[in-house]
């Protein structure tokens, strides 16, 4: 990445702007953390609720001590292994840290990217970066700084480059408590990094530790129902083997059963009647399947089809698996 680049972007941040920063999970669009206009700047151009937290991005451990209360053992032994990386830890906040960032919890999402311009970013600013994805609210992520600057034409956002995101999802999300030397740890949000890749590590470490499921996912970012909405709806049908004629008819008498909203995020519905579906197809190796999703979305909005669909392969299995599946379900208008 050219200097020239980078100090353009370190002046927008320093001025309360937002810029748009390469991850190798999917593009974010950055503010410091200690400036309360470039906070307020995000939320308004992403056109975001104040109640979806945001992720704090650190290029080294140091930074922490201004972002969190604490870094328990547990932490630092995830850190050590998976940063820099696709792992946000979800930890108790340091009394300072602007409210607006958490939403107002009592925690906040901090993980340190590995992407050599975002590194090189955070480091020239001097301090941690808030960065939710570059995109509308509710909208299909970006995974490359053409779809940033499409994303935000009017807002005119300078975005720097850094190719095409590696992983193409956004973060692991990962809840970690410790009490009395007990050491709690709850899944938010899958991605990138599994559940069974923490529970491996950590046990070969001897470190002890119990998943919880039962907790409050508005400690995570993109937890509604509905996210990763392309412009045209998106179908997933369960069935590989439903035909494309009985697919239209159940489509369209569905799709007029659903509701305008859904925890402020607009359902996209056809505009008439069902006659052009985009087919889209993935590639057998989820790690493929993964990398393009967003990127396909948007292509395939990009030609205007009455919808999209997405058949359910059986071979789309298994905890890789689960993490494409759950944008692509939080995506989709609609599931037959």
């Amino acid at each position: 990445m050219k200097s020239a680049e980078i100090s353009k972007a370190v002046e927008l941040l320093a001025k309360g702007q937002v810029v748009g920063m390469p991850t190798e999970t999917v593009y974010g669009l950055a503010a410091r953390i200690d400036l309360p206009a470039g906070i307020e700047a995000i939320f308004k151009t992403k056109e975001r609720p104040f109640f979806d937290p945001l992720i704090v991005h650190v290029s080294e451990l140091s930074q922490l001590q201004n972002v969190t209360a604490g870094f328990p053992e547990v932490a630092k032994a995830l850190a050590d292994k998976f940063w820099p990386g696709p792992l946000t830890m979800v930890l108790p906040k340091n009394a300072k840290l602007n409210s607006m960032i958490t939403s107002g919890l009592d925690s906040v999402g901090v993980r340190m990217p590995a992407h050599p311009v975002a590194l090189d970013l955070i480091r020239a600013v001097g301090v941690p970066l808030a960065a939710p994805s570059a995109n509308k609210f509710g909208k299909t992520s970006p995974t490359s700084a053409a779809h940033v600057r499409q994303e935000f034409q009017k807002e005119n956002v300078f975005v720097l480059e850094g190719g095409d995101s590696q992983i193409g999802i956004e973060s692991t999300v990962l809840l970690v408590k410790e009490n009395g030397g007990k050491n709690t740890l709850s899944v938010l949000r899958k991605g990138h990094v599994l559940r069974s890749d923490i529970e491996k590590y950590l046990s070969s470490q001897g470190i002890a530790f119990e998943f919880v499921e039962t907790v409050d996912k508005k400690e995570s970012p993109g937890h509604m129902k509905h996210h990763y909405m392309p412009p045209v709806p998106l179908i997933l049908c369960l069935d590989p083997k439903k035909s494309l004629e009985d697919l239209k008819k159940l489509i369209q008498s569905k799709m007029s059963e659903l509701p305008d909203k859904i925890e402020e995020v607009a359902i996209v519905k056809p505009k008439g009647e069902i006659h052009n579906i985009a087919i889209m197809k993935l590639s057998e190796d989820p790690l493929l399947a993964t990398r393009s999703f967003y990127a396909q979305l948007r292509d395939l909005a990009a030609q205007k089809p009455d919808c999209i669909l997405l058949y359910k392969e059986v071979a789309h299995s298994g905890e890789r698996w689960e993490s494409l599946y759950d944008r692509v379900n939080k995506a989709a208008s609609l599931i037959v």
